[in-house]
Order: C-alpha cells, then structure tokens, then sequence
C-alpha cells in the first residue's frame, strides 16, 4: 500500500510513466545501416487476410514539430484496432503502476541514493521545477529519472499515443497493448540499482547534454533516420552497460512482442504504435517479423 502522506498525487504520477517510458524507448535502439527512411510499414503475407501496419513514435514533440502523417491517418481507419506498447484503459492500469512504481517496505530514496547524490537532486527538483523530494521517497529511482526527462524539452510536449487514442476512440476502435504495465515497469527492475542512480546524477548534472541529445534525436526522428536514432544512445553510455540496458529494454521486449503482434494481426487488422527505437536492428521488430516469414515493407511519405 502507498502512503498518500510520501506519495505523489496519481496524476503526476501517471505524468512520470508517460514520460519516463514514453521517451526512453528511442534513445536505445541498434540499427541497420541502409533501414529506409520511413517510420510506418505494411505488414503482410504469411496467412494473414489483410494487412496490418507498424508505426515508430518518438512519443513526446512539442506542438509546432508534431503533426500525425496523412498515410498513418489513412492506415488506422483501415485497421479495426490500435495497439500501443501498453493498453492505459486497461482497468488495472493505475494499480499495477502505483504498485510497480514503489521501493520495497522498508527502503527509501534517501537510504539508496548516497547523501550527496540525494542533497543534488533535491536542490535541483526545488529550484527548477518547485517540487519537494521528500515526497517522491518512497519511488523508485527510474520514476525520478522521469522528472529529469521531463525537462528535455522546453515545450509541454505532445504525445503520439495520445493522438492516436483520440483518434481510434472517434473511430470506434478498440486500444489495447503489446504488454502490461507491469511487465514494461519490471523491465526497468532488472537494471543494477548503481546504473539506475548514475543516470539520475549524470543527468542532473549536465542537463545541456541531456538536452542536445534529445533534440538532435527529434531532428533526426523528423528525418524519418532510424539509423541515425539508434546511434545516440550508444555514445554516451560505457559498452557494457549499454549491452545490459539495450538487451533489458529492446531485444528481450521484442521478442515478447512478436506472439502478441502476430496473435492481434491474425484476428483483425492492427495498427500498431510502438517507439521507433523497437523497429530496427537484427533483433528489431521488423526483422523478427521477416524471421517469422511475413513481409514488411516502409511507406514512403
């Protein structure tokens, strides 16, 4: 159980999940050099009636960089249902976040994060965003990093997946998600706690790299250049760390998509909405799916 006295109010929250997961997917992708340059692709053959399509989202641009392409409206109205990462109607959404968003009983932040690196991110947190850290103590790490993510745009960001609720709702369509929340959230658990807490502090303490990164990812989403994402992320992390961090959040992710994508494309066609990071690579949802034997092809627009 949370204690509302520590605990954030679950509208924020829900706002740290958006952005925490909702931006970091991108930022750890390897491709492969020659991917077309396009962010929507067809997804046929091998039994199924009709295609179904796959869309790579940066997940959060600021209002005057996001428009959804004419095609990718096109192709949701041709698909009976919207697949996101994860479903957030499903009914047990908030519960499994509030449960898997929290430090076991008897552990706190202030216990996991080294006096120093705790006095660093309170006086951060105060003097640029007024908040107070002590109410976040009983968080885990990841969730804090979330707040730091927050501030790579100087914008209130836009999301896909919320514009394409919108619309799938106006549409009469279904949403629903390749995994639960719970499974996205363990995926973080499985990071060493000492690689959670550098992050934190490395990001504090040079946010104008932080930044630069992400929006040099946005240019380079904007361009439609997969390649060009996946090669962010593995310049600013030490080898080793990036293979456990790319394993943890993309290939094994992947893999465990692949029977949902395939179950969903079977029974109705899906449109699919996942971070544009999970497309590419020798272990990327679109080679995984050749693998299984269907073909993908890009939709130029």
């Amino acid at each position: 159980m949370i204690s509302s006295r520590t605990s954030p109010p679950v509208k924020l929250l829900l706002s740290l999940y958006f952005t925490l997961f909702l931006l970091l997917p991108p930022l750890v992708s390897v491709g492969n050099n020659g991917t077309p340059r396009a962010l929507l692709w067809e997804i046929s053959g091998n039994g199924l009636k009709s295609p179904s399509y796959m869309f790579g989202t940066i997940h959060a641009l600021c209002p005057e960089q996001f428009s959804i392409p004419e095609p990718v409206q096109k192709k949701l109205e041709q698909c009976d249902q919207l697949s996101l990462e994860v479903d957030m109607d499903a009914p047990n959404f908030m519960a499994e976040l509030m449960q898997s968003a929290t430090l076991p009983k008897g552990i706190t932040l202030s216990k996991v994060l080294k006096p120093e690196e705790y006095k660093l991110l309170a006086e951060h947190l105060a003097s640029t965003m007024q908040l107070d850290l002590k109410m976040f103590d009983n968080m885990k790490p990841f969730m804090l990093q979330s707040l730091l993510l927050s501030q790579l745009t100087d914008c209130k960001a836009i999301s896909y997946e919320q514009r394409l609720v919108e619309l799938a709702h106006a549409q009469g369509k279904e949403v629903i998600g390749v995994e639960t929340i719970r499974e996205q959230l363990a995926a973080m658990d499985q990071l060493p706690q000492h690689m959670q807490t550098e992050m934190l502090v490395k990001t504090v303490k040079d946010m104008p790299a932080a930044r630069a990164s992400y929006l040099q990812m946005v240019k380079l989403y904007q361009a439609q250049d997969l390649d060009g994402i996946s090669s962010i992320m593995q310049e600013d992390m030490p080898e080793e760390e990036y293979k456990l961090y790319e394993k943890i959040f993309l290939t094994a992710r992947n893999l465990r998509w692949i029977p949902v994508i395939e179950r969903e494309a079977k029974a109705k066609p899906t449109f699919f909405a996942v971070g544009a990071g999970h497309l590419t690579g020798d272990q990327g949802v679109l080679e995984l799916l050749r693998q299984r034997g269907y073909t993908v092809k890009p939709i130029i627009n």
